[in-house]
């Protein structure tokens, strides 16, 4: 600063002010992370009071105290727990400072950490108000929290307590502990385990670095430094899915029961669901959150188109039809050479074997369809240029048709119901707490529903929400094999009592009958409307033959023949392992796209996954999935981009006909490598 007495020149100020700035860029070089320490002293007043007693007046300065008292403790932690002021360097300062700034340093590195520092803006402090000019900092632009949601003083009050739940988890866990459950998780034994690689990597480091420490203060300085660099969630271990493991591990549970609770939890149609619906608070505060931060866009979805894609492990060839000459002999039809069909037997292979050897001489492929299971579709914006709401740079999501319907199975066989080994099952899911009733009218005229479970063989297993006790309910009405009886059923749903508060009851009913599955999807607003689902006659070892013709086949809702074969136009990795920037920790899936799939049921529940959304999100994430499972994806009819979909963990056991130079074979690839 300047005045008439004390001058720039005379005692150095700017010099003091640009070394300080000089120092602090120095330091954060290597992206240290910042922190601020706990004062318990007014920093600006050991400054003052350092100076020379006639200079002080010339020095109290209020844009240099607002610095001081707000930026003066920040300090790094180097990788033994050392604490290093961030601004305060006698050694660099002018003679005339030294005092006042090794004061200052002293002060500030005796203190105990406080929190992670952030910032809203780049600039700290006032650079120059009038003439004279004051102490100040320009935060390099990673150092600005980027945060649409929270201010810089929320984000370091997380941190704080994020602290006390990492020291508590430090020491939940033994060390043996958490070395086998890496060992378990780098394994690949367990479902999707790449997604927690990181994490449980990051957890050993630093279990193993903290508590060998014995000396409590610097202990205490390496979490923080842990914590700092910690990606989001990291310090919820203990309530992750890791956090699951070891809590299994500890309680003693064998492997292989541990195991299969883990790939239970982590099934795409399970994985970071709800678990209770948002209440009405909630719903409004999503509102605002939702319109803050710009996403109102990106949450309308619809199918994608081929031509959309922007990468391609292999896309097939494009006819082109080429304008011939008119010669002398142009009228006269060639004779078209016959495709040569080589009776080899069925080679199996890797994909990864595949796709370096066979795949770049491929001119077609076709794909056989043997199981729903794998049908799979891509999403993306409605409106062009929405803001981004994936962890990955690009809109695109997918869901697979199994990890839709399959939840049908999940529901059913938690609940106790029987899914399989059936004559007849008809099974009803939705997502509220709205009570529907499945009901049956029997070839005897019998009424099967909640008051009268068992009649004519039939029952029905599975009865939910009376009293709105769950969000994902279902129930099963079913005839075990053998004991189906001929003649005409008609299943309907009822809406016994809405608590859908006006947002309507959406459901899917699945009817399994003599082998063949049928789906059908509606919704239902009011208390006491119904509607009926399926009615059809069944005789023993035939096809019902269905009277109603509100319901499709599961291949017939993608427009697809079961056992064919059907031409394959691209290949495609998941977007999520498109672009330069890898994001396998949320799956590594290959997609074989094919000539007129489409999804045709209107089916809903499948715009995103919670899983694939910007950690930002998590907090709304409630209504977030009741939105998706309520709102249809747009565009089916102009969907190109769906077919057959292979995690890199599970078996693939898919057959491919390919043509190579006119030349066929058959290959089977059954699993990724």
């Amino acid at each position: 600063m300047k005045n008439q007495e004390f001058t720039n020149n005379n005692q150095h100020y700017r010099q003091l002010e640009e070394n300080m700035q000089k120092e602090f860029h120095q330091l954060l070089y290597e992206n240290q992370p910042l922190f601020k320490v706990a004062l318990t002293d007014d920093l600006w007043l050991h400054y003052l009071e350092s100076l020379e007693l006639s200079s002080r007046q010339q020095y109290n300065c209020s844009c240099c105290k607002a610095f001081i008292r707000k930026y003066g403790d920040l300090v790094i932690l180097t990788e033994d727990g050392q604490i290093k002021s961030a601004l305060w360097h006698p050694e660099t300062v002018p003679d005339y400072f030294k005092a006042a700034v090794t004061q200052l340093k002293k002060v500030v590195e005796a203190s105990s950490i406080k929190t992670v520092f952030y910032s809203d803006q780049r600039q700290l402090g006032t650079p120059f108000s009038g003439e004279r000019s004051h102490l100040s900092l320009m935060l390099p632009k990673h150092y600005v929290s980027k945060s649409a949601l929270k201010t810089a003083n929320q984000l370091m009050a997380e941190k704080k307590a994020e602290f006390q739940l990492f020291e508590a988890t430090l020491h939940m866990y033994s060390r043996d502990s958490v070395s086998i459950m890496k060992t378990l998780i780098d394994s690949g034994a367990l479902y999707r385990s790449e997604r927690f690689i990181g994490m449980i990597s990051w957890f050993d480091e630093a279990q193993q670095v903290i508590l060998k420490e014995k000396d409590a203060l610097v202990r205490e300085r390496l979490m923080w430094r842990y914590i700092a660099k910690a990606k989001t969630g990291y310090c919820h271990l203990k309530n992750s899915m890791i956090g699951t493991l070891l809590d299994d591990y500890q309680a003693g549970i064998n492997t292989d029961e541990l195991i299969r609770r883990y790939n239970d939890k982590m099934d795409p149609s399970q994985y970071m669901r709800a678990q209770s619906a948002p209440t009405e608070g909630a719903l409004i505060e999503a509102e605002k959150l939702v319109e803050k931060i710009g996403i109102t866009d990106a949450l309308e979805r619809r199918f994608a188109r081929l031509d959309e894609i922007p990468e391609f492990i292999w896309r097939s060839p494009e006819k082109k039809v080429e304008k011939q000459k008119m010669g002398l002999f142009s009228g006269i039809i060639p004779k078209i050479p016959k495709v040569k069909i080589i009776d080899w037997p069925i080679t199996t292979m890797t994909w990864k074997k595949f796709s370096e050897t066979l795949l770049p001489q491929v001119n077609k492929i076709e794909a056989r369809v043997d199981d729903t299971n794998r049908l799979m579709s891509l999403v993306t914006e409605n409106i062009p240029d929405s803001k981004s709401i994936f962890q990955w740079d690009n809109p695109f999501s997918w869901y697979y048709h199994g990890g839709v319907d399959g939840e049908i199975k999940r529901r059913v066989q938690e609940a106790g119901g029987r899914y399989e080994e059936n004559d007849i099952r008809c099974s009803l899911i939705w997502e509220n707490r709205t009570d529907l009733d499945l009901h049956c009218l029997t070839p005897a005229g019998k009424h099967i529903f909640y008051n009268r479970k068992r009649e004519t063989n039939g029952w029905l297993d599975v009865d939910m929400n009376v009293r709105g006790e769950t969000m994902y309910p279902v129930e099963n009405i079913r005839w075990t094999k053998g004991e189906g009886v001929e003649g005409n059923y008609r299943f309907y749903v009822h809406n016994y009592r809405d608590r859908s508060n006006g947002w309507g009851t959406p459901f899917k009913v699945e009817l399994e009958v003599a082998g063949q599955v049928y789906t059908h999807q509606g919704e239902l607003s009011v208390t006491g409307a119904q509607e009926t689902v399926f009615e059809f006659i069944y005789k023993k070892g035939q096809i019902a033959k269905m009277l109603t013709s509100n319901q499709s086949r599961e291949y017939d809702t993608w427009n697809l023949t079961q056992g064919a074969f059907v031409e394959v136009t691209g290949i495609t990795k998941s977007p999520n392992l498109w672009g330069e920037r890898n994001w396998e920790q949320n799956g590594n899936h290959t997609f074989f796209l094919l000539k007129d799939c489409r999804d045709e049921s209107q089916g809903k529940g499948r715009g995103f996954f919670n899983e694939m959304l910007i950690p930002e999100l998590r907090e709304i994430r409630k209504t977030l999935e009741i939105y998706t499972a309520m709102t249809p994806i747009k565009a089916a009819e102009m969907a190109t981009a769906c077919g057959l979909g292979f995690s890199k963990e599970a078996e693939w056991n898919v057959l491919l006909k390919i043509s190579i130079d006119g030349m066929e074979r058959l290959i089977k690839i059954d699993r990724f490598d």
